[in-house]
């Protein structure tokens, strides 16, 4: 049985979404003798006649849209409304002569930062024959366009650097920005001639799911269909798309290292330097290697055009928890513009308090994102040195630390049945002669150029370098039963590398056009074991910890990435469209002789791999709104060669054999689906079918981790929907169902890939209503199936079972910034992770259950 306070923690948030319903306003006849009117400054557009009959607005909505914000005042059929435009600073101002406000409310209407450039709306009686509207930017002069509608009168303001030419008009006469995406074809593309499912992740809904959690990994979890469920680990193993590998980039530069020893591309970043996330679904090679199951474009903040400033100050706490459960977040952000020169930089600190489940118990997952403190940094410049030419600088740090006393209790393993992991104080801790704690530090510095025509194509050059550095366990490990020794493994990767890329157009039109260039990437990685003394563990009953030495656990080696592509873009007509490319890639390895951990000589030496990877869609619009694609595309990755050269199996003695563990796959993908844009709903679904003859996988052995390299085939279909069913009111959600085998015998007798590497059917559903004027309430659901088809092949240790979670998100206006309130887990329901489900038959200590009911208030101001 529920009870009560449960019940209240479930009916309150349903109630306050319940409010403020209104149904859509009634269509009636255009007024043909007004036209449209874009302003941008300071002049008088239209002035109303000398005489001309009293207007009353009977209406006012305000509502956020993805090309900014869309303000409706709604009159009488063929009542005129012409304004007196004005200017003053970051504010516009339209009067209207002759005209009343006749609201339900009274005679004023004032929205509070209705979107994030947008920091206050009002419409108010300032005489008995004049209204007023005022639209207040938190940075520069806001762009407003103004049109007749069907229902009175419509202002759009237009976000940044937009202008009339950037929107499409819709049927209602509202102006809606047309989605422009980059990271599918390396170059800004509408969405609709794209012919590749692909999720963007806008500003808003990462500060909406950044209230839930800072874990980026578990924030694309919620919101991208083909992405594995949520695993509320900082380490990324165990998260995939479509079945297969990630390809990570930070502005275009590549996150992903090959050491791989703790995949961390997702723990590289703060949500609060991110502006946008660009997610293409399904294999490619548009940016190179590792991108078998798709690839996730990170884009850092974008400057404004005047001097802002936000401040974020915000706390969190578990709801179920009894001690060191509250962690705090600091964020600061300024952006700046003078000349030709802009700015945008942040700072913030985060740390993070113990987590514990639904049950009250503290959560025993060693790689868990509680107990940390996390710093980040972002500084951008740019400098326009002419109307056609561009620098920027980015550097970006992120530096993620946890340092606690507590790890999971092992002892329970040996009991029968399946146990839920618990954590072991380890009382006296002491490790000596070396740091405490684990960490990941990420830094990212890139310089960038860019020319807009440049003997008639547009150029663009980037040089990068980063530095990835990582510890995963804080304290040391007994791996004296197959290492030899008491041990801990930090790793480093550094990479250097640039892109230069040339889109060159073959008519006036653009409607044919072909992109080529070069990218390069050089990356040198090692890891090594600190050994720690046997005697002084085991006299102290295993809380000392004495540094005695520093081993190599894998050998510094080299890897060389070379890519060469050509990609056609053909606007055969209005309305198909097509691409095509090749890339050719050429990897190379490099290694000297060493000597294993488990003293295993190994002969060092180079490798080359090289292929060619082809792509091939179209696209077409069945009506204005409804659009068709089909591709095939191909995906090329190397395997960890980190992962192998550190516990090479045995026969292993030179890196230049051509053994099989080490060999590149190369993937075949097949898609189709189908993309519709209305008015108020946008929906999309797609299937796809991917081979590879050499796939890469894993399985447990011992406790162990094998690769394994089989003939392997995944498939699936994903859908998406967004309805906004009234101007306050909107429902959406996401599905996706995928299945996958590999060949190990290579017999033909394919079996159920495993848990991890393809998760159960994922559902996820939404529903977000402005209750009132400056208040917004969204509730969303995640539901995780059950999976038993690798289990009944004897591939999974168990069957995986169902969960679902419910979050509640809240914004409320309040004084001159935004109270922002998240609940995780709104219901307390105790469930275990996909991860951890997976790994529970194996051994009961990594069987650690989901976070319970968690609670996060912030409050964001701009100034």
């Amino acid at each position: 049985m529920m009870s009560a306070k449960a019940w209240l923690w479930a009916v309150v948030p349903f109630l306050a979404l319940l409010q403020g319903v209104k149904p859509a306003d009634a269509q009636v006849s255009r007024l043909p003798e007004i036209e449209s009117i874009s302003t941008a400054a300071g002049t008088v557009v239209a002035q109303a006649p000398p005489t001309v009959e009293r207007v009353n607005i009977t209406d006012v909505q305000v509502r956020s849209t993805e090309n900014g914000l869309a303000l409706q005042l709604t009159t009488a059929p063929n009542a005129a409304l012409k304004p007196i435009i004005q200017t003053s600073g970051n504010r516009w101002i339209a009067t209207f002569e002759n005209a009343a406000l006749a609201l339900p409310s009274g005679q004023s209407f004032q929205a509070n930062n209705p979107t994030a450039e947008i920091s206050q709306v009002q419409v108010q009686q300032v005489s008995n024959i004049q209204v007023q509207v005022e639209i207040i930017s938190k940075s520069e002069l806001p762009n407003v366009e103004i049109a007749p509608t069907a229902a009175g009168l419509s202002l759009t303001v237009l976000a940044n650097g937009k202008t009339s030419s950037d929107t499409a008009t819709r049927s209602d006469a509202e102006s809606e920005e047309e989605e422009v995406v980059v990271t599918a074809t390396r170059t800004e593309e509408p969405l609709k001639k794209v012919p590749r499912s692909i999720t963007i992740i806008n500003r808003q809904q990462i500060e909406e799911q950044s209230r839930l959690t800072r874990n980026l990994g578990d924030i694309l979890a919620n919101t991208v269909p083909g992405f594995s469920a949520p695993t509320q680990r900082t380490n990324t193993f165990g998260s995939t798309l479509r079945g297969r590998g990630i390809s990570v980039l930070i502005d275009g530069v590549p996150q992903n290292g090959n050491l791989q020893s703790l995949p961390t591309q997702l723990t590289s970043i703060d949500p609060s330097a991110i502006e946008r996330i660009e997610i293409v679904r399904g294999p490619n090679s548009i940016y190179g290697g590792q991108a078998t199951g798709g690839t996730i474009n990170i884009i850092t903040r974008k400057p404004s055009n005047q001097l802002t400033s936000t401040l974020e100050l915000g706390t969190t706490t578990a709801l179920t928890g009894s001690e060191d459960k509250f962690g705090y977040n600091l964020q600061y952000q300024l952006s700046a513009k003078q000349g030709a020169v802009d700015l945008t930089t942040g700072i913030g600190l985060t740390t993070t308090g113990t987590f514990y489940d639904a049950e009250g118990d503290r959560i025993a997952n060693s790689v868990s994102p509680d107990d940390t403190q996390i710093l980040n940094g972002l500084l951008k410049v740019g400098v326009d040195l002419d109307p056609q030419q561009r620098l920027q600088f980015t550097a970006t740090h992120y530096n993620n630390r946890r340092n606690n006393n507590l790890t999971e209790d092992a002892s329970i393993d040996v009991i029968p049945g399946i146990q839920k992991a618990r954590t072991l104080a380890i009382d006296g801790l002491q490790i000596l002669g070396t740091t405490e704690g684990s960490y990941i530090r990420n830094t990212n510095v890139a310089l960038d150029y860019t020319h807009q025509n440049l003997f008639g194509s547009k150029v663009q050059g980037q040089v990068y370098y980063r530095n990835n550095a990582f510890r995963g366990s804080g304290i040391p490990f007994d791996g004296r039963d197959f290492l030899g020794v008491i041990g801990r493994t930090p790793g480093e990767s550094e990479q250097f590398g640039t892109r230069l890329q040339v889109n060159t157009p073959f008519n006036p039109d653009k409607t044919l056009q072909l992109l080529w260039g070069v990218d390069y990437n050089n990356e040198k990685s090692f890891q090594n074991i600190e050994v720690f003394d046997p005697e002084a563990f085991d006299a102290s009953g295993g809380s000392v910890f004495r540094k005695i030495a520093e081993r190599t656990f894998v050998p510094r080696y080299t890897v060389n990435d070379l890519g060469l592509f050509a990609q056609l873009q053909w606007d055969a007509n209005d309305r198909l469209n097509l691409s095509g490319g090749l890339r050719y890639v050429n990897l190379g390895l490099k290694i000297d002789d060493y000597v294993t951990i488990n003293d295993q000589a190994v002969q060092g030496g180079d490798r080359q791999f090289d292929t060619v990877a082809f792509n091939a869609g179209a696209t077409y619009q069945l009506s204005d709104q409804l659009s068709a694609f089909a591709s095939f595309s191909q995906g090329f990755s190397v395997p960890s060669f980190g992962f192998i050269l550190r516990e090479p199996p045995s026969g292993f003695t030179r890196v230049t054999d051509a053994i099989r563990l080490t060999e590149p796959q190369k993937v075949n993908n097949y898609e189709v689906g189908l993309r519709g844009r209305w008015s108020t709903v946008q929906a999309s679904i797609s299937g796809f079918y991917n081979t590879s003859d050499l796939g890469e996988d894993f399985r447990l052995v011992n406790n162990n981790l094998e690769i394994v390299r089989a003939p392997q085939r995944t498939y699936g279909v994903e859908a998406t929907l967004d309805w906004q069913a009234t101007k306050t009111l909107s429902f959406g959600g996401t599905l996706t169902w995928q299945e996958g085998e590999n060949d190990e015998d290579e017999d033909g007798n394919f079996l159920a890939l495993n848990s991890i590497t393809v998760p159960p059917v994922k559902l996820t559903a939404y529903v977000e209503n402005e209750t009132l004027p400056g208040w917004r309430n969204r509730l969303q659901l995640l539901y995780s199936g059950n999976r038993d088809r690798a289990f009944q092949d004897g591939v999974d240790g168990g069957k995986i079972s169902s969960y679902v979670t419910l979050d509640f998100i809240s914004r409320i206006q309040l004084g001159q910034g935004e109270l922002q309130i998240g609940i995780q887990n709104l219901l307390n329901t105790q469930y275990f992770p996909v991860y951890s489900q997976y790994f529970a038959p194996f051994f009961d200590s990594a069987n650690y259950a989901g976070q319970g009911r968690t609670l996060s208030v912030t409050y964001r101001v701009t100034f």
